[in-house]
């Protein structure tokens, strides 16, 4: 992950306590000579071996109900579909130190040297530093062409998305991921995009809903 994108990613996990929204940061990169075609079979391909087979397949199902969505046909295996398409998907962890303010009052005197009245001044800020825990979510797509092999291919096609959180739960992050990056699905972003996705936006609480 670039520093540029990590930055970013800090930044944005520092604004979600101000507003229910997530950035999702999208770059993605194309050599296909043409647009997929609309109903072209895609199989979407997981390790049964990962690390957390489970979670994969989750994530399998909801990649393939979007490209039903978005007008392709599921294949259930690669030798017979158009276009197979993997995943991965992963958390990375960083601490980075920022500085609170805290304001303080005082009193003191005020009004004419020597009368009795007393007041209160204004007082003053200080800054007390704390270090927070920002967990970088990222998911990466590559389509490949027909034949149902990818080993030693060249995608047709390569998607990276990644967003900042507070929540190290990938089961929720994943959401937000899919839909910044399926916007731009079989497209050339030509640099990193930002995605500003609502809490309750209605197609991440549709793939939060699903099983």
């Amino acid at each position: 992950m670039t520093r540029r994108v990590l930055m970013l990613l800090i930044a944005a996990a520092g604004a979600a306590g101000c507003t229910p929204t997530y950035r999702v940061h999208v770059n993605t990169f194309s050599q296909a000579k043409e647009p997929l075609s609309q109903g072209a079979s895609i199989n979407v391909a997981f390790d049964p071996n990962s690390r957390n087979p489970i979670l994969a397949g989750k994530i399998a199902s909801k990649i393939g109900t979007m490209l039903q969505d978005l007008g392709y046909r599921a294949a259930e295996k690669s030798e017979a579909a158009q276009y197979t398409l993997t995943f991965r998907a992963g958390i990375d962890v960083s601490d980075h130190l920022d500085y609170m303010p805290m304001s303080r009052p005082f009193g003191g005197y005020y009004g004419f040297y020597g009368g009795g009245r007393r007041g209160y001044g204004f007082g003053y800020t200080t800054y007390l530093p704390y270090v927070e825990t920002v967990y970088s979510h990222w998911l990466e797509m590559r389509l490949y062409g027909p034949g149902g092999a990818t080993k030693g291919k060249i995608p047709l096609w390569i998607g990276e998305a990644a967003v900042g959180l507070e929540d190290p739960e990938t089961r929720q992050a994943v959401n937000y991921l899919l839909v910044g990056l399926m916007e731009y699905f079989g497209a050339d972003t030509d640099q990193w995009v930002t995605v500003t996705l609502k809490k309750d936006d209605p197609r991440v609480l549709a793939l939060a809903e699903m099983p």
